[in-house]
């Protein structure tokens, strides 16, 4: 008996479908000449420059996917309508956080770990 519920558990926890989370939400962040940035290319970009302007550019991006995709669902502040690229104007002194889900032709998904933009200007 205990053996038979064993292999049932087995079973079904064989059957049900967990997240690897293979893929990763990266940033970039483009500043003004003269400017830092910190982080892109990873799920945290920072960066200042003296420009004195309001904005600048940047993007959320869908890396690392090891399956076809389907459609991507932007989350957060990234309000894209489908695309691996979230392309964005990014306002000084604010914060942007985005995470995405990611519909694979196979009929799974999963949802991408969050990340983050800020941008500063001026002194």
């Amino acid at each position: 008996m205990k053996s038979t519920l064993i292999a049932s558990v087995l079973v079904v926890l064989g059957g049900l479908s967990f997240s690897s989370q293979a893929v990763d939400l990266k940033c970039s962040l483009n500043v003004k000449s003269g400017g830092n940035v910190w982080g892109n290319n990873t799920s945290f970009c920072s960066g200042i420059d003296f420009s004195f302007g309001n904005s600048t550019s940047g993007k959320f991006y869908i890396a690392n996917a090891t399956k076809a995709i389907s459609k991507v669902i932007w989350n957060g502040d990234a309000s894209c309508s489908g695309g691996t690229t979230c392309n964005m104007t990014i306002r000084a002194y604010r914060q942007y956080n985005a995470t995405a889900t990611i519909l694979y032709t196979d009929g799974t998904y999963e949802t991408t770990n969050s990340a983050h933009i800020d941008y500063e200007t001026g002194f």
